[in-house]
């Protein structure tokens, strides 16, 4: 069976990203703008399909990240899904960013504590393994006050975040050689989506979803939210 060709769009970390997937890396652009991501990607998505000289229609399945991460880049990221798939209707991967960041380090020996910042002193926090190129699930996605996460580590893990420097003390002090530092920057990213969603797909280990119904993934509620007494469901 020929590979898919997979649409990944990443609007959840520090930078947004589109890259476009099949059995290897065809194309991926990071996107920092001024302007609406929406119309950044709309924009970038014209101008790949130009220079690759693809359709739209080609493409096999979307993958996006669902969360956690920053609610409006998610809403952004679903909005601009969605508008696709009005015109080119494609089945959806969502995946969560912090398995997306574990992606940063394929079939490392160690354990990977995954961290996105909630801010208010909390973390949303998962733990995975690799094995075999399987990403395996230790703990699922929660979130948690940062003063509990030593109760969650107790062996020696490397830790992935966007933001690790703003904790790197506290689990210098908390965690001592629990806490392992990548040696290299670690980022949330469109290819990576694409990585994931590709793997799971080979694995027969993705669950697909209807854009249309999609929603984040937020594990807690928005700072508006919480004001207004809603809660997550």
């Amino acid at each position: 069976m020929e590979a898919p060709l997979i649409l990944a769009i990443e609007t959840s970390g520090k930078t947004g990203g589109i890259a476009l997937f099949k059995e290897r890396l065809l194309s991926s652009v990071s996107l920092s703008s001024q302007e609406s991501y929406s119309k950044v990607i709309f924009k970038t998505l014209t101008f790949i399909t130009e220079v690759l000289n693809f359709s739209l229609e080609e493409v096999d399945y979307y993958a996006i990240d669902v969360g956690p991460g920053s609610f409006t880049g998610l809403r952004i990221g679903l909005s601009v899904l969605k508008g696709l798939n009005l015109v080119y209707p494609k089945p959806v991967i969502p995946l969560c960013s912090l398995e997306i960041l574990a992606t940063n380090f394929i079939n490392h020996s160690l354990p990977l504590v995954s961290l996105v910042n909630a801010y208010s002193k909390e973390v949303f926090l998962a733990i995975y393994q690799w094995e075999d190129f399987k990403l395996n699930t230790k703990l699922a996605p929660c979130c948690i006050s940062l003063k509990e996460i030593s109760n969650y580590i107790n062996e020696p893990a490397l830790f992935l975040s966007e933001t690790l420097e703003i904790w790197d003390e506290f689990f210098k002090k908390e965690l001592k050689n629990f806490y392992i530092k990548p040696e290299i920057p670690v980022n949330i990213s469109a290819e990576l989506v694409a990585k994931l969603a590709y793997l799971k797909i080979k694995q027969n280990k993705v669950e697909f979803k209807d854009a249309e119904t999609l929603l984040p993934f937020y594990l807690k509620s928005s700072e508006a939210e919480r004001k207004k007494g809603l809660k997550i469901a």
